[in-house]
């Protein structure tokens, strides 16, 4: 696909604007906080008015990103009648980002411009910059300014870097091509450093997180037939050992490294009566099919779902039971 004409759109529709809003999805990861805050501070730093929004505070963890207190969280920002542009983030549709509402009710509809990599993205922007074979989204934004001749400030590359190294689990999944990692050598120019993004990314897992992984590994249930491999985690666990969602999906890339298994599958009860699945793949599976089924998506190799119910067991491993 041609890329080319929303990417030239999306510019020229950022330079327009009057104070665009950037938007990451909710419960934010290192792929969708690392694209919105590079574009973000490439706005700022160019003296450009901006929000940056995410309905979920994003983690201490990324506090090392420039500007990352300037993220909000109140959603009266949406209000505001400067706000002509809305650009998100690795998200698949408005909903998912957590915004839909909001965007119904501005005082004027905005022009929206969409920046993913997942293939079950629903187009759901005025352009679309949906590149499904790029590594992460911050791919798609380092693309992005390639393309349109901005140079990229070592802020810009420590958010890039951070979104490449989250969803290639620092350049060791299927994610990982010629290209993310050409990407990052430049980035590494810029004087960004790998082991620094990694140490407070990785070296941070609280004694709750370990002990939540401990019971995960416990409840491992193995499907020799489909090579799927299985865990669950109820809300009593939860509730015992409460840790932010970034430490589970932690678990879920943990598992897909160490195990021989096709697919692995981390199964989480919430607090309102539904099941979160998380899909894992080293293997040649679309686990975004898989997680179609139950109404969710993702890319091929990792994706996820929510539904109602709660999780059971039978002879055949972990289930959900409505």
């Amino acid at each position: 696909m041609n890329h080319a004409a929303p990417t030239k759109l999306i510019f020229e529709k950022l330079l327009a604007a009057r104070r665009p809003l950037l938007v990451s999805h909710r419960k934010p990861d290192g792929d969708t906080l690392g694209g919105m805050m590079a574009v973000y501070n490439w706005l700022r730093d160019h003296g450009r008015e901006a929000y940056a929004f995410c309905v979920d505070a994003p983690s201490s963890a990324y506090s090392y990103f420039p500007r990352i207190r300037d993220v909000q969280t109140n959603p009266e920002i949406f209000n505001d009648e400067a706000v002509d542009m809305v650009c998100v983030f690795d998200a698949g549709d408005l909903q998912y980002a957590g915004i839909d509402a909001c965007v119904a009710v501005m005082p004027k509809r905005p022009f929206i411009a969409n920046f993913d990599h997942h293939v079950t993205n629903a187009s759901f922007g005025d352009a679309n910059l949906v590149v499904t074979d790029a590594s992460s989204t911050a791919e798609v934004v380092h693309a992005f300014f390639v393309a349109n001749g901005v140079e990229i400030s070592r802020a810009m590359a420590t958010c890039l870097m951070t979104g490449l190294l989250t969803d290639t689990s620092n350049f060791s999944n299927p994610a990982t091509t010629v290209k993310s990692l050409e990407i990052a050598s430049e980035l590494l120019l810029k004087g960004v450093s790998i082991r620094d993004i990694t140490r407070r990314l990785m070296r941070n897992k609280p004694g709750a997180a370990l002990k939540l992984w401990g019971r995960a590994l416990e409840r491992l249930r193995w499907d020799e037939g489909k090579k799927t491999a299985t865990t669950a985690l109820f809300r009593k666990d939860l509730a015992e050992h409460p840790v932010d969602d970034e430490h589970l999906e932690g678990l879920s890339n943990f598992l897909n490294r160490i195990l021989r298994a096709d697919v692995v599958l981390v199964l989480k009860e919430t607090n309102d009566g539904k099941v979160k699945g998380s899909y894992r793949s080293a293997a040649d599976v679309d686990v975004a099919e898989l997680a179609k089924a139950y109404g969710g998506g993702g890319h091929k190799k990792a994706a996820g779902f929510t539904v109602a119910g709660a999780i059971g067991e039978d002879a055949g491993g972990w289930k959900i039971a409505s």
